[in-house]
């Protein structure tokens, strides 16, 4: 086949929520691949997203309709958290190529298993970190791996996000432990925060396609949201192979819009800085200073321009299904710790653009504090 006139034919299988971004990107430009269909149990789609009807894009109601009237060469998932492993398997089987958003799976187990499920299938199974995708980062890991600033010692991020009552009535699964019986483990450590945490397990990894292994966790979660499961507040440490100590500090019940990211990484022979908009900036003992890009400079569908490169040259994006090990060993050691409830008085509510939202007083100098301070609360004297 002509890689130059092939083009992929592209399967999306939810668009609802983030999928829309999918939809949106895939539809308004040319990606060197056509949606062919949509896979989604919502009703009027072709209503809510013209540019269905423009395209004429066939609605299939599941994976099973859809294979059973056509085929697709690559199927990008955006269904909720629990039912990614389901659907995965389901596209392998048919001979099809994945990227599936972030989190894949919620167990090593799951993910070995998909894993060897694209392998004997001869198909990738991409997975949508996007900072994986970012050509400043790829960089930034090549010189980590290569010693250009020795081994890696400790690294730290504050990264958080307002979140409010919008947010959690999106969906059936927000903020919640269990849904349908099955775990999602909802948080913003788990989901929408997720993704600093995941580029920190990734730099460190021991090779391009691998995260770094992590072997304990201690922390203090908390609730500040009184109407969430999980908790939405997290102080985190860990201990990591090779003696390296990773910190995260995450919440939703803030003030502030947007906190961080702030992130810092220290080396034997230099220091790594990043933050919102600003350069992967690396300065050595000599005083060297090297800039990687602004982090976010690669667009966030890299991911998708990636995954159909690869479907046209039988070859397969980096980030796969191994990429989110190091994330999904620390949620879930996370999740092992007990959860406090923050005292009701100190948590105040505000209205804003069409929301409403929790706000627990003094949480962002609490983020910022400790993760400056590589600390926990308990260990600054710090009550929430």
């Amino acid at each position: 086949m002509d890689n130059d006139s092939f083009r992929p034919r592209i399967l999306l299988v939810s668009v609802g929520m983030y999928g829309q971004k999918y939809l949106s990107e895939a539809t308004g430009r040319d990606v060197g691949g056509d949606v062919i269909g949509i896979v989604d149990v919502a009703d009027n789609l072709p209503e809510k997203f013209p540019v269905i009807a423009e395209k004429r894009i066939p609605v299939y109601r599941s994976l099973e309709e859809f294979f059973r009237r056509d085929h697709a060469d690559l199927a990008v998932i955006s269904s909720p958290i629990h039912l990614h492993v389901g659907m995965a398997l389901q596209c392998l089987a048919q001979g099809v190529h994945v990227l599936c958003e972030k989190p894949l799976c919620l167990t090593e187990e799951e993910t070995l298993r998909l894993e060897q499920a694209a392998r004997e299938a001869g198909r990738f199974l991409a997975v949508g970190w996007q900072l994986n995708y970012d050509r400043a980062v790829l960089n930034l890991k090549r010189d980590i791996l290569a010693g250009r600033f020795g081994a890696p010692k400790r690294m730290r991020c504050v990264h958080a996000m307002r979140r409010g009552e919008n947010y959690y009535a999106r969906s059936h699964w927000a903020g919640k432990i269990l849904a349908d019986g099955r775990e999602v483990l909802d948080s913003p450590f788990m989901n929408a925060c997720a993704h600093n945490f995941q580029l920190m397990t990734f730099l460190l990894g021991g090779r391009m396609e691998t995260p770094l292994q992590l072997l304990s966790a201690e922390g203090e979660l908390y609730r500040g949201n009184p109407h969430v499961e999980n908790y939405d507040i997290a102080f985190l440490r860990f201990r990591a192979e090779r003696g390296i100590t990773l910190c995260y500090e995450t919440a939703h019940p803030l003030e502030t819009k947007n906190l961080g990211p702030d992130g810092v990484s220290e080396f034997e022979h230099a220091v790594l800085t990043w933050g919102r908009g600003q350069p992967y900036r690396v300065v050595t003992d000599a005083g060297e200073e090297i800039l990687y890009g602004a982090a976010g400079a690669t667009p966030l569908m890299q991911k998708l321009d990636d995954a159909v490169r690869c479907v046209r040259e039988g070859t397969a994006p980096l980030c796969g299904a191994r990429a989110g090990l190091g994330h999904l060993q620390a949620v879930r050691m996370a999740q092992q710790l007990p959860i406090r409830d923050v005292d009701p008085s100190r948590v105040a509510w505000i209205d804003a653009e069409g929301d409403r939202f929790p706000c627990v007083q003094g949480l962002e100098d609490a983020l910022c504090r400790c993760g400056e301070h590589w600390a926990l609360p308990g260990e600054m004297g710090i009550q929430l």
